[in-house]
């Protein structure tokens, strides 16, 4: 099936009744300036699909999640990608797939006015993130930092003057861009990346206690927020997904010696034990009762 994203929602940001058999969710926009929106968005569907929509050009800074984001306890990752002209494309949902943003546009001119740069200036510089950082399609990811989470926690809680929204909307901009220098620093910098790989070889160590980032940040000669985000661009995966895919690792060869010490074994993950078995069957696709029984 496939929709235009401009005729599933109604005036008032819901999905239109007509559709409601087939998608469910809600769209809250925010013109603060004509150049500074404010996007929350959430969409399910319940058939296949495909939704063609349109995107203007400028920066655009999100917060993905995979619920309807209403604290930061749903957002699951920040995306960052310059659009230097109007793009269109289709956003393809399976059943069942949902579909959670909360985004921030801003144009390259305004972000210049406000940091007192040119706008070739700013837009050269996000060519040049894009550049080093980016992926096939420009897409910046960068993990959710406490940083991050302290400009955000505002923003979804604001429910006053559109003013200052607008404030809580460039603080969480201005710490996004300087993660990214933080990012282009760590991504040629041999000793950072020493260090990185240093905290790798310590959460892979069984023996090694419950994450403690700014406990492990110090160990290796790092702030925890270069560590965090240098773990996500030098791994590829985000620390607390890294060391519980070592612990779930770890819990299978333990199973394979003993599969009898389940219940011992589950307590010393430090996961619970709903959690134990969907990580187990995300990573191995069959649940540690099967693995131990095939093993």
């Amino acid at each position: 099936m496939q929709l235009n994203m401009h005729d599933v929602y109604d005036k008032a940001g819901n999905i239109k009744e007509e559709l409601s058999f087939y998608l469910s969710g809600h769209k809250r926009q925010l013109a603060l300036l004509p150049s500074l929106q404010l996007l929350n968005q959430r969409l399910t569907s319940n058939i296949d699909l495909s939704i063609y929509e349109e995107a203007q050009a400028g920066l655009y800074f999100s917060f993905l999640g995979t619920g309807s984001i209403k604290t930061v306890d749903e957002i699951s990752s920040v995306q960052i990608i310059y659009c230097p002209q109007n793009s269109s494309g289709n956003l393809v949902m399976a059943k069942g797939d949902e579909h959670s943003l909360l985004q921030t546009r801003i144009t390259p001119a305004h972000l210049a006015a406000v940091l007192s740069e040119t706008e070739e200036q700013i837009t050269q510089h996000f060519l040049t993130m894009q550049d080093k950082l980016g992926n096939e399609q420009g897409i910046i990811e960068l993990p959710l930092t406490p940083k991050t989470i302290s400009a955000i926690e505002p923003i979804l809680a604001h429910s006053g003057h559109s003013i200052s929204l607008a404030g809580y909307l460039y603080s969480a901009i201005f710490i996004l861009i300087e993660q990214l220098q933080m990012m282009s620093h760590l991504s040629h910098c041999e000793n950072c990346q020493g260090k990185i790989f240093h905290a790798q070889n310590l959460i892979e160590m069984p023996e090694h206690d419950a994450l403690n980032i700014q406990h492990l940040a110090h160990q290796v000669g790092l702030n925890s927020e270069a560590l965090t985000l240098g773990f996500k661009l030098i791994v590829g995966q985000s620390i607390e997904k890294y060391q519980t895919l070592c612990r779930i690792k770890f819990a299978a060869a333990q199973l394979r010696q003993d599969p009898n010490a389940k219940s011992h074994i589950v307590a010393q993950s430090g996961l619970s034990e709903d959690q134990f078995e969907a990580v187990f069957i995300q990573h191995f696709g069959v649940s540690s009762h099967q693995y131990a029984q095939i093993h």
